[in-house]
């Protein structure tokens, strides 16, 4: 099932309940649908549609579930003594949501949604007694929480640029390769998250990005109108993000000069 097919049938499904789908369709958007077969065809579960910005799950929550994105996205967060809000990450279609709960048994973060999104509901306890008879569903967990960790690692490597241009590069980059993968356009973005958001995730000020932005834009890399970036000089741009040393502002004009 395709995601235009899973928006049909959460359409036709409202008047009898929630919508189902099939674990084969989770290995599928994980990327291992080769694992699919009659024993995954026959395993179901439920969709919940969570609206943009509610909450699905809080910090210090009780371990119950395991989400799989279906569509949309969600920023991972955790809250300090004082209330300050430190962005984790950022999960798209075919990620799985709650896989910090497992050492502790209690989610370690909050998941919000960033835009209206849905998700696939996995009850944990009944996840991992089917994984024993469904290896698939063990493999999936395993996949997915090597992504997971993967993805944390992505989020260290950014926040060690010594300057917010380049943090903002590689963040550009990396957002890239994440719709490309997901078979959508790896030159034109959508931002879902705000500014403040990816200020946060990278550790820099609100304003830095948005003057990091501008600084890529007069560089020739990108070009942004409000939420919308289109990466016009991708060579340039991995120049950019490749930059260790230097003030931002030269490392934009070294990126534009090698782009030439």
């Amino acid at each position: 099932m395709d995601l235009r097919a899973a928006s049909i049938t959460r359409i036709e499904d409202r008047r009898r309940g929630a919508a189902q789908l099939h674990a084969s369709d989770l290995l599928r958007w994980a990327g291992i649908g080769e694992l699919a077969g009659p024993d995954t065809d026959a395993i179901d579960y439920s969709l919940r549609r969570i609206p943009a910005l509610a909450t699905l799950y809080v910090e210090g929550q009780p371990l119950q579930h395991l989400y799989f994105v279906a569509s949309g996205s969600f920023k991972s967060t955790q809250n300090d003594v004082e209330g300050y809000e430190q962005v984790l990450g950022f999960a798209l279609r075919g990620d799985m949501l709650g896989l910090d709960a497992l050492c502790g048994q209690q989610h370690a973060s909050n998941a919000v949604a960033l835009e209206d999104s849905a998700v696939v509901v996995l009850p944990f306890g009944d996840l991992l007694a089917t994984s024993r008879e469904v290896p698939a569903l063990a493999q999936l967990l395993l996949h997915a929480s090597g992504a997971e960790l993967q993805r944390r690692g992505d989020t260290q490597y950014l926040m060690a640029a010594p300057s917010s241009e380049v943090r903002v590069a590689r963040f550009l980059l990396h957002l890239a390769r994440r719709q490309a993968a997901l078979g959508q356009s790896g030159h034109r973005l959508r931002l879902r998250m705000t500014r403040r958001d990816i200020a946060n995730c990278l550790g820099v000020a609100h304003e830095t990005v948005s003057r990091a932005l501008t600084g890529l834009a007069n560089g020739g890399c990108i070009a942004v109108s409000h939420r919308d970036i289109e990466i016009v000089d991708v060579d340039a741009l991995h120049e950019m993000q490749r930059a260790t040393r230097g003030s931002a502002r030269n490392a934009v004009a070294q990126a534009a000069r090698a782009a030439a």
